[in-house]
């Protein structure tokens, strides 16, 4: 079906950019990333603060120690 929409410039940039990689139209990229956020949960359901709940990836455990091995391994540590 055809129609005509006002996207933002950067959701256009992405779009194409996914058209391009996938060697699809970019009609069929729109769509794929418009339904991918149809889909998607909502990062702030459930939650009564200001942090929003992510959703992990299944059955693999963030633990307090592994939080700890990537923030130490950030650049420009001074220790």
């Amino acid at each position: 079906m055809r129609t005509t929409l006002d996207l933002d410039p950067v959701v256009l940039s992405v779009a194409r950019a996914k058209a391009n990689a996938e060697r699809i139209s970019l009609g069929k990229a729109v769509s794929a990333l418009a339904l991918a956020g149809v889909g998607a949960p909502d990062a702030t359901q459930g939650t009564a603060s200001a942090f929003p709940i992510l959703a992990g990836v299944a059955g693999h455990l963030v633990t307090d120690e592994l939080v700890a091995a990537f923030r130490d391994d950030e650049p420009g540590d001074a220790a």
